[in-house]
């Protein structure tokens, strides 16, 4: 009605194509998009939209009701659309507008999508709800390392020389097969420590293929004593948009004094400085709140950045039914901000990241 053209598209190479004329993250990749579906559990599924030749990308996982029915999440982590940078908010607005009508028509109840804190950061649509859940932090990369060292907190500083002193050297490494292994059980131990629910706990195919997918825009970096691996993290990278962002990382319980996890970060943000990355996107507390996760990562750098999500309800009738028929639902649960609200799971499926315990 408006000259906009709503359909579906496969996430593939032709998806990849596709989206790199314009400014987009690794989240947004059919190697990325297609490994979350190993943790999301539905189907990989893109979305385009096109209003006088430009376009508006979104990557969804389709997760069944019944023969019927479906909703849909984002991938797992910061995704968001991809968005022509020259549609206007009311342009943008008109896109959503014909989305959520052709959502509806093609049997969807509702869509909820984590917005990036980056490239989604100008967000402001009037379709749909969009929630702010609190801050991310980031570390421009194109400061000096005297720049990076000064906004780096003192205790920051002392860990790493400790790290230093005790002798603990970290290595940039590729995942390989072997490498995956040694980071998986650094990684499980850290899960266990911090109490954390099973979801989190990968299984090690969702890396594995991750690895496989993306083995370029992926890196770890792993700290060791004696040529023993005690803590590593995995980050990935775009090009592209120059954006590199902190993803899972662990210590083992043992060498947790030994501050290995600041040097990780400290290393972690010279190479990105060093290979012209604009910005290091270390993530939030958990839950985005402003626990001591997030003022640990604050401890790097101070700059922040608000996470959203958007949450849109394509069938407000059949939303309202699922609701209803929900009847584990408690009168707290019901006044709460879950979203599809109908699903009985835990919050962790509107959580973006999970993140490291701090040293």
């Amino acid at each position: 009605m408006r000259d906009i053209e709503v359909y579906f598209t496969e996430i593939n190479e032709e998806w990849d194509k596709e989206i790199s004329k314009y400014n987009f993250d690794i989240y947004h990749l059919s190697g990325w998009i297609n490994a979350s579906n190993v943790i999301e559990e539905g189907k990989p599924q893109g979305i385009i939209a096109e209003y006088k030749e430009k376009k508006f990308f979104l990557p969804i996982i389709i997760r069944e009701i019944d023969s019927e029915y479906w909703d849909a999440i984002s991938p797992y982590g910061y995704g968001g659309p991809v968005i022509d940078k020259s549609l206007t908010h009311l342009e943008i607005d008109m896109i959503l507008e014909e989305i959520k009508t052709f959502l509806y028509k093609a049997g969807c109840v509702s869509l909820f999508t984590r917005l990036n804190p980056i490239l989604n950061k100008e967000w402001d649509s009037t379709i749909g709800t969009s929630v702010a859940h609190g801050f991310t932090l980031i570390s421009d990369l194109s400061k000096s390392e005297d720049e990076h060292w000064k906004e780096t907190q003192n205790q920051h500083r002392r860990g790493i020389k400790k790290a230093l002193k005790m002798n603990i050297g970290a290595k940039i490494e590729d995942l390989s097969e072997q490498r995956i292994k040694v980071f998986s059980e650094i990684y499980r131990e850290t899960m266990t420590k911090v109490g954390a629910s099973e979801y989190y706990f990968f299984d090690d195919s969702y890396i594995y293929e991750l690895a496989n997918n993306l083995q370029d825009r992926l890196f770890l970096v792993t700290a060791y004593q004696d040529d023993n691996a005690i803590a590593s993290s995995i980050y990935t990278i775009c090009k592209e948009s120059g954006i590199m962002q902190f993803y899972l990382g662990g210590t083992l319980n043992d060498y947790r004094n030994l501050q290995p996890s600041k040097l990780i970060t400290h290393i972690a943000r010279e190479w990105g400085r060093k290979n012209g990355y604009k910005v290091l996107h270390f993530g939030g507390g958990l839950g985005c709140s402003s626990d001591s996760l997030y003022e640990y990562k604050k401890g790097f750098s101070s700059q922040e950045l608000e996470f959203k999500t958007w949450r849109l309800i394509s069938n407000l009738e059949k939303y309202t039914e699922l609701v209803i028929a929900n009847n584990e639902l408690t009168e707290v649960e019901l006044e709460s901000s879950f979203f599809p609200l109908y699903r009985d799971v835990p919050v962790h499926e509107q959580l973006s990241q999970t993140e490291e315990v701090v040293d």
